[in-house]
């Protein structure tokens, strides 16, 4: 008898909990997620549709010629452990999308195939005919780099209120053209959220 009493609460308590599989494209699905102070599929979205757009109506992707935007660092000054593709994924897709710009990604480390491919030149066992020609590589032309930075700080809580810390996310951009190594455009992104549960250093 005393052995049933751990394994029915177990029960219980896994009845209590579960998991819901958010459906991305019902806005009302979206909009009741729940909040949290950590940065999620939310404020990437709104701040890369935010920075693409800026980017954009700036007007720097007309003055180059065939804009080739490589991708530079993009640095995690956060709390939180997460890879900055993440947000950058959504940048450069809009980017594409868009029509204004192409991305180097052989430049960037992120696709090592071409030169993989080039180093098969003189190689018997492949047809040298299918082999990328030389001088075909496009080299960028402009590169995309910033940092995402992070400041807590403390709120006055009143009697009725949980609130005691806002966070506040900074997402900061540099476009540079490397012809002349001169920032053709630059924004930051602000997200601000108010809660209990801070992420801290």
């Amino acid at each position: 008898m005393k052995k049933i009493i751990p394994i029915t609460l177990c029960a219980i308590l896994s009845a209590c909990g579960g998991t819901s599989v958010v459906d991305l494209q019902n806005e009302a699905e979206v909009a009741a997620m729940q909040q949290v102070m950590e940065l999620e599929y939310r404020d990437w979205t709104k701040t890369a549709e935010n920075m693409t757009k800026s980017m954009i109506e700036s007007g720097a992707l007309n003055r180059t010629p065939k804009p080739a935007i490589a991708i530079a660092n993009i640095v995690n000054d956060t709390t939180q452990r997460f890879d900055t593709d993440i947000l950058v994924k959504k940048i450069r897709t809009t980017l594409l999308k868009s029509g204004k710009a192409q991305i180097a990604t052989n430049f960037s480390g992120e696709d090592t195939t071409a030169n993989s491919v080039r180093s098969l030149r003189d190689n018997i066992e492949y047809a040298q005919n299918t082999i990328a020609n030389k001088g075909m590589l496009v080299a960028p032309n402009m590169s995309l780099s910033g940092k995402m930075l992070q400041r807590n700080l403390k709120l006055e809580s009143g009697i009725f209120s949980s609130v005691d810390t806002r966070v506040e996310y900074y997402l900061q951009l540099t476009l540079t053209d490397l012809n002349t190594g001169l920032s053709v455009w630059e924004d930051e992104q602000p997200i601000i959220k108010e809660g209990t549960h801070v992420p801290t250093w």
